[in-house]
């Protein structure tokens, strides 16, 4: 699978952040950079990307503070995975329905 990647300072440029602020976030873990053999610098997939951008939403225009950020990324992950679960449901619901209907 080959997986998109964007370099520290393309993310820099999206985001019109500070160094430092990625900084501390990979320190607090809220965001995962991956060091990839042909990089020169640490480079960001695109799921980690999504974060940021959730993150800096947050912190510059909610002025939510990181421990506020940690619990909000994972009451939406929890409703992410969730909402995954009731579609599976749903599905196996109608197929049931389906079965039995003549």
């Amino acid at each position: 699978m080959n997986e998109t990647y964007y370099s520290r300072d393309q993310v820099l440029e999206i985001f019109g952040v500070q160094e430092s602020f990625l900084d501390e976030l990979e320190r607090e873990e809220l965001i995962i950079c991956s060091i990839l053999e042909c990089a020169e610098d640490k480079v960001y997939p695109v799921d980690q990307i999504e974060r940021i951008r959730i993150i800096s939403t947050l912190v510059h225009e909610l002025e939510v503070n990181l421990p506020g950020v940690e619990v909000i990324l994972q009451m939406r992950e929890n409703m992410i995975l969730m909402r995954r679960q009731f579609d599976q449901i749903l599905q196996a619901l109608v197929k049931e329905i389906k079965l039995r209907l003549p």
